[in-house]
């Protein structure tokens, strides 16, 4: 095996490789997954879990009750299945004397800049240590408004967070096959994907499992995530883990997403993946081409008009006259700010407001392009 010195590798695992396609944790499978993880760490990697089977961990334990459909009631199993599923990791880990952390996470911890850098520490000292860090997202109190909502995309933030040079993510199938291959068996595997464009998207079927919230698209999304930001993503099967050790080597019945050749810098990495729009400023050709194709800020002058309500320091989408997004940003003024600043020069700032934060509007450090 080729040199892992210091290599960073977000291992994501789905409930369906946890379990290996039953009901409940399946422990030799997961002592085996245990087993290649020391083989990486003893090559010198480092490595990231991401691990579901919360809830599946959860209706184990209190014997599958049944259970209305309230939230609340999958909450109550995250809550138990939580506990428990990092006891078994914790045994698991034990037998080859590593130490594990359990770190849960919400997009809330994702979205905040401070919280986001106090999560990022919280990894690297982990991992400093040779502590094994296991992510998973706090079901048990997360809501709509403050999930990730699948793991897929949490690894690939996780991978984001970290500056890892691989993230993994284990499934039930192969990777990304040309058409559904459980409909379709002359659907081919694709090897590798370059971009992600339009038939990419296009091609990403559904959740193939009734225990995981995962399906192809998402895993679509997450690379999406994880390759602007320069890193590499890879969907495998879990079925069999020594196929970890091929997938890090570039080897193995897999599917690989080449990182981008232009992966934006940590700070714009984590306001394009993690962080999200709560409001829209429209601007007109002039500003959109400066912002393209110069790299410029945005000034108010060439803003044409804002849409919902935001507060200083929000992330913002940009769009222009035709409704085409261009860009992401933090912006400097709120919606009422920029309403009476708009179309004006930046050196009336002062005098409309009573005060500046500056001549522009979101700052091009504050901005990341979206790419088309």
């Amino acid at each position: 095996m080729a040199s892992l010195k210091n290599k960073r590798i977000v291992i994501k695992l789905g409930t369906s490789t946890i379990t290996h396609g039953s009901k409940h944790l399946d422990r030799a499978h997961m002592l085996e997954i245990v087993r290649v993880v020391h083989q990486l760490i003893e090559k010198k990697a480092q490595v990231v879990l991401v691990s579901s089977g919360a809830i599946a961990a959860g209706r184990e334990y209190l014997n599958y009750p049944e259970l209305p459909k309230d939230v609340c009631y999958k909450q109550m199993l995250a809550s138990v299945g939580q506990v428990k599923l990092i006891e078994e990791w914790e045994k698991l880990f034990n037998i080859y004397n590593l130490r594990v952390g359990q770190i849960l996470l919400t997009r809330a911890d994702l979205e905040s800049r401070e919280r986001y850098l106090n999560a990022r520490d919280t990894l690297f000292s982990c991992l400093e240590m040779g502590v094994v860090p296991i992510i998973n997202e706090n079901d048990a109190v997360g809501i709509a408004e403050i999930k990730v909502g699948d793991n897929d995309n949490l690894a690939a933030l996780s991978a984001v967070l970290i500056e890892a040079s691989q993230v993994i993510l284990l499934t039930d199938q192969k990777g990304l096959y040309t058409s559904d291959p459980r409909k379709n068996k002359d659907a081919k595997l694709i090897k590798v994907v370059d971009k992600i464009d339009e038939h990419i998207n296009e091609i990403a079927g559904g959740s193939g499992t009734t225990l995981g919230t995962g399906g192809m698209a998402t895993k679509i999304k997450a690379a999406k995530v994880a390759t602007e930001a320069g890193v590499e993503m890879i969907i495998g099967s879990g079925d069999n883990p020594s196929d970890i050790l091929a997938f890090v080597q570039g080897n193995g019945e897999c599917t690989t997403f080449k990182p981008s050749h232009k992966p934006v810098l940590a700070r714009k990495s984590w306001l394009s993946t993690a962080t999200r729009a709560v409001g829209t400023i429209v601007v007109d050709n002039g500003a959109a081409n400066a912002l393209v194709n110069k790299g410029s800020s945005l000034l108010p002058k060439g803003i044409i008009e804002t849409k919902r309500e935001f507060l200083r320091g929000a992330t913002v989408e940009v769009v222009d006259e035709k409704g085409n997004l261009i860009a992401r940003g933090l912006t400097r003024y709120s919606s009422d700010e920029l309403n009476l600043i708009l179309r004006k020069s930046s050196k009336d700032i002062e005098k409309i407001l009573g005060f500046t934060h500056g001549d522009e509007a979101i700052h091009r450090d504050d901005l990341v392009l979206i790419e088309k």
